[in-house]
């Protein structure tokens, strides 16, 4: 589903060591691991922010009425099915013979895997995992992401904590070992992960598991975590001759008050004035303080009409101009422009600021193209406007004042 833009390593006070990767015993595991557990539907997720329709978040947590430590699975190891073994072995020895020291060795045995379970019990019990994630993850950049492993025990701490990526079709996945985590203590680990392509992505679930304290037995949480992920088309640098004629800067005064950039008028100061709009010069020259009034500025407002391609278009030239068109509201955006897209699917209002421009690249992160292109609705007859055509070679521009 994504490729890994790296490898992020576990930080905490008593420092985190990272075992060899890649080594045929981890993989054969994490493999019958995959094959055994089935598969579970996503965990509970918060709502997208000021979102159109409600989209999950990346920044969701376990609830802690939901123990994320149930349940869970045990398997011997190689190792664990040898003394498995050697156990029943030397049992039905001790029967047919009666020998009392093999029936002492027996014994041993079975308080061995006993101590075993009950300590790996204890080091799974009571630990949680949070998943944070970045506001915005846009398709082919790094996102970077942090799980935050936390033992909510009050005195005793956990040891040898393997985690990894559930991944059932096979294939490398990160791994990460925490070898002691205190009472109360969180460790964090970061990485990073690149989804090549827009609309909705799966995060990889999480397997949380132990062979603390013989290594004989593993001890396997189910799959945590394994939550949706929206992803915004690519941003790109626009070019100088990549900006349409529409998005270039046309502010304009009113004929009244404001908090624009051109001077209106200077009068006397008064108590409640802003000390920020002080002439400093006049006030000098007429030996009283003086304050400037400035106009009030129209912001310019920018349509952008996304046009659906004709049947056969290539998916790559699509997701070019639904990035083209991305990256124009960004820009317009960031220059303080009120931004409107206008799709087939609908229109959204003019609108400025961060999550206005998550409405819009929500929109086109979930655009799907039709069977037959649809005629796109008329927006609103005020500022200018951009037409993008998504099955063109390249997007036109009209503007208007």
């Amino acid at each position: 589903m994504a490729g890994h833009g790296g490898q992020g390593v576990g930080v905490g006070d008593r420092g985190i060591t990272q075992p060899p990767s890649g080594t045929a015993r981890d993989a054969s595991f994490a493999r019958r691991m995959s094959r055994r557990t089935p598969s579970v539907r996503p965990l509970g997720v918060t709502a997208w922010a000021r979102g159109t329709p409600s989209l999950p978040s990346v920044h969701a947590s376990q609830p802690s009425s939901k123990a994320p430590w149930l349940p869970r699975t045990i398997w011997p190891t190689r190792g664990g099915w040898w003394f498995i073994g050697a156990s029943l072995a030397i049992g039905l020895a001790a029967i047919n013979t009666g020998n009392n020291l093999l029936y002492l060795i027996v014994a041993m045995l079975l308080s061995v895997m006993a101590v075993s379970g009950a300590l790996s019990e204890q080091t799974m019990r009571r630990v949680d995992l949070h998943r944070e994630g970045p506001a915005r993850v846009f398709a082919g950049a790094p996102a970077p992401f942090t799980l935050w492993l936390r033992n909510r025990k009050r005195r005793l701490p956990s040891y040898a904590l393997h985690l990894s990526e559930d991944r059932p079709s096979g294939g490398s996945a990160l791994r990460q070992f925490f070898l002691k985590l205190g009472p109360q203590e969180r460790e964090a680990w970061r990485y990073s992960l690149t989804f090549p392509r827009r609309g909705w992505h799966r995060l990889p679930g999480l397997r949380l598991y132990t062979r603390f304290p013989f290594g004989l037995f593993a001890k396997v949480s189910r799959p945590l975590l394994p939550q949706p992920v929206l992803v915004f088309p690519a941003l790109h640098p626009l070019a100088p001759d990549e900006i349409p004629a529409a998005l270039h800067p046309g502010w304009r005064d009113r004929d009244r008050h404001g908090h624009g950039a051109s001077l209106r008028n200077l009068r006397p100061y008064h108590p409640g004035d802003d000390p920020r709009r002080l002439h400093w010069k006049t006030s000098a020259k007429a030996g009283d303080l003086m304050v400037k009034e400035l106009e009030d500025e129209e912001r310019p407002r920018v349509s952008l009409l996304v046009e659906d391609p004709a049947p056969g278009t290539s998916p790559d030239l699509i997701e070019r101009n639904l990035s083209f068109a991305a990256s124009l509201a960004a820009l317009a955006s960031r220059r303080g422009a009120e931004v409107q897209l206008v799709t087939a699917e609908g229109t959204t209002a003019f609108g400025q600021g961060s999550a206005h421009l998550d409405r819009i690249l929500e929109r086109l992160a979930l655009y799907e193209v039709p069977v037959v292109p649809r005629p796109a609705p008329p927006s609103d007859r005020v500022g200018r406007s951009v037409r993008i055509r998504l099955d063109g070679p390249r997007p036109s521009a009209a503007g208007r004042a």
